[in-house]
């Protein structure tokens, strides 16, 4: 077991960016501090061999010049605000609007964009990245200045992140990490033939604009994933919502909580398997309808339509206009806190 540090480019401003790998005989993972960015992890498959599973860019210029989150801490607040528009305390907060006429994942220049002081920790049992960063009052947009602080922790096969965000006073914080998986191991298929398992009854049916517009029961629809299930099986759906965001699922999922492992995901070829365990409300599954756009990745491999999908741990989506009665604020009395688990097994 041990954690490495070494250089990994300078941003345009000439700040030294760091990658760390945290390395036990189960798991690798690499992540540097420009955004606190998983950069690749690698596990083992059915024979033993060790490959990466989460797409990743291949220098720091690409991740700079790049609008996408690859494996990004993601905020202050993931997925989409309606008309960047946030209500606190009756006062009115006009955020970026960078998609469409809606703020995503807090803005262009948000936490994704930022560099992150580092320490590590190692002991006989788990490896750890310690990330913090302090974001001022009104940063993007957002009131309050909060101190982050987001914890990676390797521990056996498993990848524990913790999120810690200590606002100055009261403010509204959701965020997420926004890796891309592909099991199969060094981006060799599409995610078709990988399957899914996901414990919800309800998910958030979007509009064009992929904003959550209501509430709906699984049953009957093609979203039913409470039976593991392909991909290909709903990636290949005429349904009017794996049309409406580019053939696949971009879509909250409400968690059931039955389970104590809120989703599973396998690649039969490889072996491996993904379980997600999160003290959050809601995973956002997102199967890559876009990676066609994204350019070059890791090894020069061409990002490809559904090459990878994403299940972003969070709050309850757009929560302002979607549910109003479920919103909570943070303030220095009480803090923000999540905690997610990615399990890794063959």
């Amino acid at each position: 077991m041990r954690v490495e540090k070494k250089y990994f480019g300078a941003l345009e401003s000439g700040e030294k960016i760091y990658l760390y790998t945290l390395k036990n005989s189960q798991l690798e993972v690499e992540i540097i501090n420009y955004g606190g960015t998983i950069r690749k992890i690698l596990t083992p498959d059915k024979e033993g061999k060790f490959e990466n599973v989460v797409i990743g860019c291949e220098t720091l210029y690409d991740y700079e010049s790049s609008k996408r989150y690859f494996g990004s801490i993601t905020g202050r607040v993931a997925g989409r605000i309606k008309n960047g528009e946030l209500l606190i305390k009756n006062k009115l907060y006009q955020l970026e609007k960078n998609s469409g006429n809606n703020n995503l994942h807090g803005g262009n220049d948000s936490l994704y964009k930022k560099v992150w002081q580092a320490e590590t920790l190692e002991t006989s049992e788990e490896l750890k990245l310690i990330l913090t960063y302090t974001s001022p009052h009104l940063e993007n947009g957002f009131p309050g200045k909060v101190d982050f602080k987001v914890e990676y922790t390797v521990k056996e096969n498993s990848l524990i992140i913790d999120y810690l965000g200590i606002p100055d006073r009261e403010t509204y914080i959701s965020l997420t990490n926004h890796a891309a998986f592909n099991l199969s191991g060094d981006y060799k298929r599409d995610i078709n033939d990988q399957k899914i398992f996901l414990d919800a009854d309800h998910f958030l049916e979007v509009n064009n604009e992929t904003l959550p517009i209501a509430v709906k029961s699984l049953n009957g629809t093609v979203m039913d994933l409470r039976k593991e299930v392909y991909f290909k099986n709903f990636l290949s759906s005429e349904d009017a919502q794996i049309k409406i965001v580019n053939g696949g699922i971009d879509h909250g999922f409400i968690l059931a909580k039955r389970q104590g492992t809120e989703c599973i995901c396998r690649d039969e070829v490889s072996g491996r398997k993904l379980s997600v365990i999160t003290d959050q409300p809601v995973i956002v599954f997102y199967t890559g309808n876009y990676l066609d756009k994204v350019g070059r990745l890791i090894g020069g491999v061409a990002g490809l339509k559904h090459l990878g999908f994403c299940l972003e741990t969070q709050d309850y989506p757009d929560i302002f206009n979607t549910m109003p009665e479920k919103v909570r604020l943070y303030s220095p009395e009480s803090p923000y806190y999540q905690t997610t688990t990615l399990k890794f097994e063959n």
